[in-house]
């Protein structure tokens, strides 16, 4: 717990001066919107002056990210404004009643409670300001009791023990809406946004101590800004202790959230790495308590196929959409457990299923897209191999596509992934390797211009030419589980014959039916 009170470094009018980063200029601009608030805010505060004598001087000051982002020069909309001796709720009443005052609508404020369990450890009002919404709470400090990641006592704060109870420094930075003043009471928070550094403001083992969860943010931060962790930081964050509290004081909702925003943010690969320079891939993807077949593998397959992944896109040499890049990047990053089969509650299951559901908490989208991308690897390769000495048929192909859905594309590029990946180790980047890399990469696009060119990309979509029905009463069969392989040899002939018609599709199943 910070206190000691420490001289708090200003920066003057920002908004003119700013601070220098490797010979840029880093400085608050604000846009139209932003200078309006800011205006009314400091109205606000001299407001409640005349409203609430007895009060101290209320001073707003907008915290955390936005500062971060708006001196690194990004574009924020997340705005946290913070309050001294004033409950947000209260605050954003003063703002609706002044701004009534001056001619503008009553609007709405909405209140959320506190809800530690969810890391949402006080009171917060939202409301919106000139179109665009503004969070308010007031400033804290917090007590936390051993084994515990929630706080015990949650009181007013001065700015200097909210600035140190904040995750990383640069996260801690304050603008003074009232002063037009950056302020970092940590004096470490604009030194380590122009090093680019990642630092937590009091000891790093007591700040994972009070709240482990701190550690993934660390790592997400550190890959988002593409920032190094200081030193004393891994160490802290390697410490058994942190570990074990890790695996017992946080839930798995939280490390999913956090992993989903590591994964979609710009340096999902540098997260990896982090995650397995930490040592806490195994607490992240935690594995099933039940292993029935198959060996984990080491979570160095998670950095280099995530890094596969990266230097395809990266190089061109495979395209996705956002929504795609994502789906590989999750795949790779649990592919240690492909090939691993458990079980829970008397059901076999693919172990990754598992890690999926309950260590990371993905949605059953999620899940069933690993899983059928997983499943379509085990036949891909084979079948792309093939490929290379004797074109596979349309229908094979195609009921490959149909049996994987839309993420036929996916498959195909994670399974070249998996190659490249068994070929070169951890030398896929090697220089010398690049030629014999691109082969395999050119075998599985060999299977996508091979669709193409079949005319079958989307063939998943099509519909059986003859009902379920229809070819059960062709082959004098009451309809029930026959109509599975019926329509299965149905779709294999459309596929084979496209030109075919519905009278020729039905003496076709008959003629396969009476000749099985």
């Amino acid at each position: 717990m910070f206190r000691t009170r420490i001289p708090c470094l200003l920066l003057r009018n920002m908004t003119t001066y700013g601070v220098s980063k490797n010979g840029v200029t880093m400085k608050i601009e604000l846009n139209e919107t932003e200078t309006k608030i800011c205006s009314l805010l400091k109205d606000v505060s001299g407001y409640i002056k005349t409203q609430r004598p007895d009060l101290p001087s209320i001073v707003s000051r907008i915290a955390g990210g936005w500062v971060r982002d708006k001196l690194l020069g990004k574009e924020c909309h997340d705005l946290d404004v913070a309050v001294n001796d004033m409950m947000g709720y209260e605050y954003a009443n003063y703002v609706n009643t002044y701004m009534i005052s001056q001619g503008y609508p009553v609007r709405s404020i909405a209140k959320i409670d506190s809800n530690p369990e969810k890391s949402k450890h006080l009171e917060t009002a939202t409301t919106k300001l000139f179109d665009q919404e503004v969070d308010f709470c007031n400033l804290r400090t917090e007590i936390y009791e051993e084994g515990s990641r929630i706080p015990s006592q949650i009181t007013f704060g001065t700015p200097e023990e909210d600035a140190y109870r904040r995750d990383i420094t640069i996260n801690s930075l304050f603008y003074n809406v009232n002063t037009n003043q950056v302020e970092d009471f940590t004096n470490q928070g604009i030194p380590d946004l122009i090093q680019g550094l990642i630092r937590t403001p009091l000891a790093p083992f007591e700040t994972f101590r009070d709240d482990p969860l701190r550690v993934i943010r660390c790592i997400r931060f550190s890959s988002r800004f593409n920032f190094t962790m200081v030193p004393e930081l891994i160490e802290a964050a390697k410490h058994p202790d942190i570990k074990d509290a890790l695996i017992h004081k946080i839930s798995r909702e939280r490390i999913g959230i956090e992993f989903e925003k590591m994964i979609t943010g710009p340096y999902p690969l540098l997260s990896i790495v982090l995650i397995h320079r930490l040592e806490l891939y195994s607490i992240i993807m935690a594995p099933p308590s039940v292993i029935k077949s198959g060996h984990i593998a080491s979570d160095t397959v998670a950095v280099n196929a995530v890094g596969i992944v990266t230097w395809l896109l990266d190089h061109g040499h495979i395209e996705s959409t956002a929504e795609e890049k994502r789906g590989l990047i999750l795949s790779a990053s649990v592919l240690p457990y492909y090939g691993v089969v458990s079980e829970t509650k008397k059901k076999i299951l693919p172990a990754v299923q598992l890690v999926m559901r309950d260590a990371i908490k993905s949605n059953n989208t999620d899940v069933a897209m690993v899983s059928t991308v997983f499943k379509g690897i085990e036949q891909l390769g084979p079948m792309a191999q093939r490929n290379l000495l004797q074109p596979v048929k349309r229908s094979e192909l195609g009921m490959l596509i149909r049996e994987l859905g839309n993420l036929w594309q996916m498959a195909i590029k994670m399974s070249m992934v998996k190659e490249l990946l068994d070929t070169f180790q951890l030398d896929w980047t090697q220089p010398q390797l690049i030629d014999i890399g691109q082969s395999i990469i050119l075998k599985y696009k060999g299977l996508i211009t091979s669709a193409e060119q079949y005319g079958i990309t989307d063939c998943y979509t099509w519909k059986h030419m003859v009902d379920g029905k229809r070819a059960a009463q062709l082959v004098g069969q009451k309809p029930g589980p026959i109509v599975t392989q019926l329509l299965k040899i149905q779709m294999t002939w459309q596929l084979e014959h496209p030109q075919g018609t519905k009278e020729e599709c039905e003496k076709a199943i008959k003629y396969h039916w009476d000749n099985k």
